[in-house]
This record gives C-alpha cells, sequence and structure tokens, in this order.
C-alpha cells in the first residue's frame, strides 16, 4: 500500500516502488493531502502516483506513462480545467483519459468538464463502490485502445512492408517484359547487320575485294541501323525513369508512347491494335505512370493471348471525353474467368494463374491520380476502363 509519505520523498524513490508490478498507472492530483491518502488507499491495486499541484501534474506527466487521471478542479495556481486544458491540447498527452473528481457539481461545471475533453466526471462525496467501478471502465477502455493503436500500428507496418515488397516484384516484372519488348524492337536490326557483314564476307571470298562505294554504303547503313538501336535503348531508359513530375499531357500522346514499346513485340505475336479517338483530352497527372498503366495492361492482354492461344488477335483501345476522359481498351482473349472480376486488381491474384502485380500497381496509380480503373466481360473478351 502506498501511503502519504510517498507525496512528500523523491520522485526517484517513487519511481523504484512504482516498478515493483506492470499495472496500469493512475495519476492523482488533489491539493488535499487527505483526499490523496483515501484516493491511495482506495485504489491499491494500481500503480498510483500523487501530485498535490498542477505544475506537479504536468511535469509527472511529461516523464510518466499516465494511462489514467484524477483530476480535482479546486487547486490554487493552476484549477482543475487549466491543467486539462492543457493536456488535451499536447498530442502527446491529449489521448489520457481525465475523470474531474471534484466538490463543484453544478451541471454548468459538469459541462465545462466534458466539453474540455474530460471522459467523467465525478462529485464530491463520492461512493467509494461508483469510483472504483468508473476507474476500472476507464482503465479497461484505455487499455483496449492502446490494444487497438498497436495492432493498428502493426497492420500499418505490415502493409507497408507488403507494398515494398509488391513493389519490388513489380519492378522485377518490368525488367523481364523489358528485355522482350528490347529483344523484339532489336530483332530486325540485328538481323540487317548480319546480313551486311554476310554480304560483304562473301564478296571477298570470291572477288577478293571491296570496292569504296560498297564499302561507304555498309557503313552508312550499320551506323543507321546502331543509331537506330541506340534511339531505342534510350527510349526504355526514359520510359522506367522514376519521376514524380506532373504535367498537363495529352491522352493520345501518353497512349502512343506506351504502344511504340511494344509495337515490335505485338508485331511478333500477330496481335493488332486498334485506336479510336474522336477526342484528345488534356488532363494533369503524370505523364509517364499514366503510360506505365497502358502499357501494364497491354501486356496483360498480351499474355492471355498467349495462354489462351487466340488465333485472330485484335485489341481496340477507344478514346472518349465527357465530364471526365475516358479510355477503354476491348481485346477478344475470352474475357475475365474469375467469379468477382475485381479480384483482378488484387495482389497475387489474376485471370493467368500467375502473379497480378501489374494490374495492382495500375489501379495504386490510378487512384493516386483521383482515377479509377476497372474492368468488365463484353461479348468475347474483356474491357479494362479508366477514367480521369
Amino acid at each position: 500500500m502506498l501511503k502519504m509519505e510517498y507525496v512528500l520523498i523523491s520522485k526517484y524513490q517513487f519511481t523504484k516502488m512504482k516498478k515493483l508490478n506492470s499495472n496500469q498507472t493512475i495519476l492523482i492530483v488533489d491539493d488535499t493531502k487527505e483526499n490523496i491518502e483515501i484516493l491511495l488507499e482506495l485504489l491499491k491495486n494500481n500503480d498510483v502516483i500523487p501530485a498535490i499541484d498542477g505544475n506537479t501534474a504536468l511535469q509527472i506527466v511529461k516523464k510518466e506513462k499516465i494511462d489514467l487521471i484524477l483530476l480535482d478542479i479546486m487547486m490554487p495556481i493552476m484549477d482543475g480545467f487549466e491543467v486539462c486544458r492543457i493536456l488535451k491540447q499536447d498530442p502527446k498527452t491529449a489521448k489520457i483519459p481525465i475523470i474531474f473528481l471534484s466538490s463543484k457539481s453544478t451541471m454548468e461545471d459538469m459541462q465545462i468538464g466534458f466539453n474540455l475533453g474530460a471522459v467523467d466526471y465525478i462529485t464530491k462525496p463520492f461512493n467509494p463502490l461508483e469510483l472504483e467501478a468508473r476507474v476500472k471502465t476507464h482503465l479497461e477502455l484505455k487499455q483496449y485502445q492502446d490494444s487497438l493503436e498497436d495492432k493498428v500500428k502493426e497492420e500499418i507496418e505490415k502493409n507497408r512492408i507488403k507494398d515494398q515488397l509488391l513493389f519490388q516484384t513489380s519492378k522485377q516484372a518490368e525488367i523481364g517484359e523489358l528485355l522482350m519488348h528490347i529483344a523484339h524492337q532489336w530483332k530486325q536490326p540485328l538481323s540487317e547487320l548480319g546480313s551486311i557483314n554476310i554480304y560483304n564476307i562473301a564478296k571477298l571470298k570470291t572477288t577478293g575485294d571491296i570496292d569504296n562505294e560498297t564499302l561507304l554504303d555498309s557503313f552508312e547503313k550499320t551506323t543507321r541501323i546502331i543509331d537506330f538501336m541506340a534511339d531505342t535503348m534510350h527510349t526504355f531508359q526514359n520510359y522506367y525513369k522514376p519521376d514524380d513530375k506532373e504535367e498537363n499531357f495529352h491522352i493520345y500522346e501518353a497512349i502512343t508512347e506506351a504502344i511504340n514499346l511494344i509495337s515490335a513485340t505485338y508485331s511478333y505475336y500477330h496481335i493488332k491494335i486498334n485506336i479510336h479517338k474522336n477526342f484528345d483530352p488534356i488532363i494533369h497527372g503524370n505523364k509517364n505512370e499514366y503510360s506505365q498503366v497502358i502499357l501494364s495492361l497491354l501486356n496483360n492482354v498480351k499474355d492471355i493471348f498467349l495462354l489462351r492461344d487466340i488465333k485472330q488477335k485484335q485489341i481496340d483501345i477507344k478514346i472518349e471525353k465527357g465530364d471526365k476522359s475516358i479510355v477503354s481498351i476491348k481485346d477478344n482473349a475470352g474475357g475475365i474467368k474469375l467469379e468477382n472480376i475485381d479480384d483482378i486488381f488484387s495482389p497475387f491474384v489474376s485471370d493467368k494463374n500467375s502473379f497480378g502485380m501489374g494490374l495492382y500497381m495500375s489501379r495504386n496509380i490510378i487512384e493516386k491520380q483521383k482515377g479509377t480503373i476497372s474492368a468488365r466481360n463484353f461479348e468475347n473478351g474483356a474491357i479494362f476502363t479508366i477514367v480521369l
């Protein structure tokens, strides 16, 4: 049992006594020592810290983890209302529940107390059983609140780590797609370089000589091809470079940039793509990220075409403008084979039995730009719609 001498001895000694158990901590603030003694006895099963004035109470709250405050109102220098006001204005102490314990019993006083943020108001003289019950209730609520906040923080941290892993996995998938697109872009130029070399070697073997005009023509062709390959690499490098800049951009331009990156791959797999444009809306946002969403959708459709071995592969992109810009991407790949189509935008879920990270990241990007992306089945395929 904590007696009155603990009010008078040093804070260091009191803290040592307090650490003998791990109960929740109650701060009693009252300028009458007899009242403190009664409360110490009544609440002896808890950790209790007494303070005989408002300034001392504020100092204790800065140094100790307080779970509940029993606060008298009528105190010299600083009354309980002012102490409560100071505590509630500080984010570090605002969540500590405060019960006013006072002989001031008018409705006006109670209203002031609750308006300041108190969770309860008990008038003196109090019923010990009632006080114990109320203190127990508010301590349990505080414990539940702390536990809930810890769980929320834990889940936020888990989601942060999960998003980082998803982002890393998505980037790895993008690298794989990037290498495939570069390979398809370079396939024809490399073939042309090989043909030039084979022709020159064959001429040397047959005639033993190459005239200057033929040699210069070969140099010009190889230079042109190498420049094209360098430009292709520069385009891919710029496209995948991180860019947080927001600007006004044309929807059509962002879409064509994505198509240019995938055009060689589409040509290789005989995928036809049509653009229907009645309007060319200008929107404000991150153009690079918007193009990445288009590319992700096109990559996803390409994978479905190949998985299902669709013969006549076709994609129609339609750009419309009303109150908002609307872009729809329609394919003839057989539709989405999920009971809940919206699940296709969830992480680790896709319609091709593989990770759906690209669509998950696409939804994040579009929602970050204050838009929506949705999918639905239509005739023999699916339609993805982006609204900004």
